[in-house]
């Protein structure tokens, strides 16, 4: 195997997480005498709309009125309040336990960090977001948005498109993911594999770590200051 010199992160679930998800979008709907419904319940209703979107077919506004639409919204005066809401949920993200002195500690080691998503939201957007946590603009090598590129990860062209702009090959690349369907075609790809709480536990990947200091042990040692 050859020696790992860059490492792909997913975005949502492996960097950060959303704990208060949909509160703005749930005040503004109550002022509007409506009730924020189960998120299950939007996405089975907007599913190709959400392939659309995060594959740049549609704008990120188009689908937000359409979520406000499922939401029972019908004032059209009211929808850009409404996307503002839901831009604010978007970017209120905590990262998980670890991940800032991981990833500082990588990159001073040398190791090129990107990041590849099926997104929505522009890669300047996502950028500032982890930058307000604490992770510098500095840290990425790469930052590739689906929407941006017009192809989501299950193709393939977002995590070739990363590999170029990093400026290393498949062999020598590692992808730390939690969508197990997302990490079976990364390893297909050739990529060395990092699964992250995975929605499927019984996943096969190259590697499996439970905390993001694991991530920290696999490439730098357990010497670490916590």
């Amino acid at each position: 195997m050859m020696p790992i010199r860059a490492i792909l992160f997913e975005g949502e679930g492996v960097l950060y997480h959303r704990p208060r998800q949909d509160r703005h979008l749930s005040a503004f709907l109550s002022t509007h005498g409506l009730t924020l419904r189960h998120r299950q319940v939007v996405a089975r209703a907007l599913k190709a709309a959400r392939y659309d979107v995060q594959s740049g077919r549609i704008s990120r506004d188009t689908f937000y009125d359409a979520i406000l639409r499922v939401h029972g919204l019908q004032d059209v005066h009211a929808f850009p309040e409404g996307r503002a809401a839901m831009l604010r949920d978007a970017a209120d993200i905590e990262l998980f336990p670890g991940v800032m002195p991981t990833l500082d500690a990588l990159h001073a080691a040398g190791y090129l960090l990107g990041i590849v998503s099926d997104s929505a939201h522009p890669s300047r957007e996502k950028i500032a977001w982890l930058a307000l946590c604490g992770l510098a603009s500095s840290l990425w090598s790469a930052f590739v948005v689906s929407s941006e590129i017009g192809h989501l990860k299950t193709g393939g062209a977002i995590f070739e498109q990363a590999l170029q702009a990093m400026g290393t090959d498949w062999p020598e690349t590692a992808y730390v993911g939690h969508d197990s369907d997302e990490l079976v075609h990364a390893g297909e790809l050739g990529l060395t594999t990092i699964a992250f709480m995975p929605d499927d536990p019984a996943i096969n990947t190259t590697y499996r770590i439970t905390s993001f200091y694991g991530l920290h042990d696999l490439f730098l040692g357990k010497q670490r200051g916590q």
